[in-house]
């Protein structure tokens, strides 16, 4: 095998499908394969569980495949100058060479590589932009303690012709509707795991605004088309908990408060939650909301944010990390906080858009 190919288009070739190769795996399972045919070099990088294939334009002098060490080749091409980089394989090396610089990298044989289904089945397609910011709501309320593994999934499910996203990790649940597709060709409920998700939203950050992401289905597996990637992985096997019974009907208490000044606040507070038992509570007033955090160790932070709010003075207490990330995925300017008391869940949405709610369970505090 033997190609050329401009410094900065391989190595991003190279990211995506060496990002996925699991560092705990060793001989051809820890490389990258590299199969060039004429001037189409697709790059290969799995872990078993997700696989990553990148296919670009090159320079094709000899067809042929490798299999190169996944984050040394990524870190080899990465060094050189910019320009035109020659790879070549040999019998058990690869020279990778621009100018004076040159790589020899030993490879592993080609036959030991994984065996991998090619990506077949009827895509369909969804809105790229929609589809990346419903992932990136509902992705981080996934969790990700492998002693659970139906919760390190997020959900996808038909709900009302729309497609619907759900995640918990059993503190907190995020919910997103994609109203841009009813449905997924043949597909009932899938369970994908959050890892590859996180994975696909690297790879599709760069797409335009107006580029779709093409989503096929087999027996145990989905693969995800964004772009010149692919990204394929094994599904959840299981029935998701029936989460969404968990969100009441209406709640008696409402605040409604600037997004951008309560994170502001929020973050300071957490500067003295050094630990998982830490909290923020928040109380809530008739034009304001009082924020505070203390800490035996560090000592305590009191702030005041301006706010609407309409119902019961109380004081209810939340994770701050968990807190944050859910105000964060709120569009708009404003968000709406509802609660039912200081002990049961609490709603976190936008003014104006209901396709996204956050529920969050609140800290039990003395």
């Amino acid at each position: 095998m033997k190609f050329r190919s401009e410094r900065d288009i391989l190595v991003e070739a190279l990211t995506a499908p060496s990002r996925v190769v699991a560092t705990r795996l060793i001989g051809a399972s820890s490389g990258v394969l590299l199969t060039l045919r004429g001037n189409q070099l697709v790059v290969t990088g799995t872990d078993l569980d997700i696989t990553a294939r990148t296919t670009i334009e090159v320079i094709g002098l000899e067809d042929g495949s490798t299999v190169v060490p996944a984050r040394l080749i990524v870190d080899a091409v990465r060094s050189l100058e910019a320009g035109a980089v020659t790879v070549a394989s040999n019998d058990d090396t690869v020279d990778i060479s621009l100018a004076r610089a040159k790589f020899s990298l030993r490879t592993y044989a080609v036959v030991d590589f994984p065996k991998l289904p090619p990506v077949s089945g009827a895509l369909t397609s969804i809105a790229a932009a929609e589809l990346l910011h419903g992932l990136s709501q509902v992705v981080r309320a996934a969790a990700n303690d492998d002693a659970r593994p139906l919760l390190t999934g997020v959900l996808f499910t038909t709900q009302d012709n729309a497609l619907r996203l759900i995640a918990t990790d059993s503190y907190r649940l995020a919910v997103r509707d994609v109203t841009s597709v009813a449905q997924l060709n043949g597909a009932q409920d899938l369970l994908v795991p959050a890892r590859a998700l996180q994975e696909l939203q690297r790879v599709a950050g760069a797409l335009s605004d107006d580029a779709e992401i093409g989503v096929a289905l087999s027996d145990a597996e989905v693969c995800f088309v964004a772009g010149n990637t692919s990204v394929a992985s094994r599904l959840i096997d299981g029935n998701y908990p029936s989460v969404l019974q968990l969100i009441p009907d209406s709640y008696p208490n409402q605040l409604r408060v600037a997004k951008d000044t309560l994170l502001t606040s929020l973050k300071r507070a957490k500067l003295l939650a050094k630990d998982s038992t830490s909290s923020v509570r928040l109380t809530m007033l008739e034009r304001n909301v009082e924020i505070r955090t203390q800490s035996h160790d560090a000592g305590d932070i009191e702030d005041n944010v301006d706010a609407d709010y309409n119902g019961e003075t109380m004081t209810i207490a939340f994770n701050p990390s968990f807190l944050i990330d859910g105000i964060e995925a709120i569009a708009g300017d404003e968000v709406i906080l509802e609660m039912s008391d200081s002990v049961r869940p609490a709603m976190v949405h936008g003014v104006d858009d209901s396709r996204f709610r956050y529920l969050l369970m609140p800290v039990r505090v003395q």
